[in-house]
């Protein structure tokens, strides 16, 4: 009897845990009786079960994503193309859900990938490979979510949400060739946009030359309006002082000769010593000296 108590404990402990199961948030349960579904889309919290005589299948609610690697595919034109999809789905339908995975997401993927790959093919070959490789696939996404949606929903008991074509790109052996094309239209787009830049530059340097030119002609007129003015009234000037003292006006228009000629700093003069020129010195020379002494 001393151990009858204790077996007593552990097989109740034993039947509350296997008997009592929690449901978390964004997730559901599935509860199933030798392999029958007796209840389904259970939701969040503390629940109960008969121990070791019903299972508990417990499933992700919320939206799961699958991305598929690029595969190889033909075009309309006989051209090949790699393409990768993905597909947005959750469970819509628990009980056939677990009835084609026995509740394994794994089975989920197994069965969908082949059924999307078949779509996939059929719309690829309704397209060619210029039109997919500067497509964004949104014809292609819409056709291949209406051939898998409602084969998948009765196939598998789920909902797709998305799917669509992720990445298109040609064939590793031809992506240089297509790297190089796409070069060569942009580099000959380029030197479009190039030459009507240097076109237009050429116009606005020509439209800013006539500018430049009407402004200085302009300016040249008036300097010379002006430079011809003041000529006039330098001869006025000269004449009148030419006329009050011409001799003096003579010896000044020597000097200033004189002045010119040597301004340059680099001219030499051989003069007679009775030239008007040295006599007018040495008048000056003597005058200054008289002066001085007196």
């Amino acid at each position: 009897m001393k151990y009858l108590v204790p077996v007593v404990v552990i097989v109740l402990a034993l039947l509350a845990a296997n008997g009592i199961y929690v449901v978390g948030e964004g997730h559901a349960a599935l509860l199933t009786r030798f392999g029958h579904v007796m209840d389904s889309d259970i939701g969040p919290g503390l629940h109960f079960k008969l121990p070791f005589i019903e299972d508990v299948t417990i499933y992700d609610t919320r939206a799961i994503v699958l991305r598929s690697e690029p595969q190889d595919y033909k075009t309309e034109d006989g051209e090949p193309v790699r393409v990768g999809f993905f597909v947005r789905w959750r469970v819509a339908d628990p009980d056939a859900w677990f009835k084609a995975t026995t509740g394994d997401d794994l089975q989920v993927t197994q069965q969908m990938t082949p059924v999307i790959r078949a779509a996939l093919r059929s719309e690829i070959a309704g397209h060619s490979q210029a039109e997919l490789l500067a497509s964004d696939g949104g014809s292609i996404d819409q056709g291949l979510r209406e051939a898998v949606s409602g084969h998948l929903r009765k196939r598998l008991g789920i909902t797709i949400l998305g799917v669509g074509v992720e990445r298109v790109l040609p064939p590793d052996d031809a992506l240089k060739s297509v790297y190089k094309r796409m070069s060569a239209e942009a580099n000959a787009q380029a030197g479009e946009a190039r030459a009507q830049g240097e076109a237009a530059a050429a116009a606005i340097r020509a439209e800013g030359d006539a500018a430049d030119q009407k402004v200085v002609g302009a300016a040249a007129r008036k300097a010379a309006e002006v430079r011809g003015q003041g000529d006039a009234e330098a001869a006025r000037i000269y004449a009148s002082a030419s006329a009050k003292d011409p001799q003096f006006f003579r010896y000044w228009s020597s000097l200033e000769t004189w002045r010119k000629s040597f301004s340059g700093g680099g001219a030499v003069v051989v003069l007679d010593r009775d030239s008007p020129f040295m006599r007018a010195i040495e008048e000056g020379a003597a005058a200054g000296s008289s002066t001085s002494k007196h």
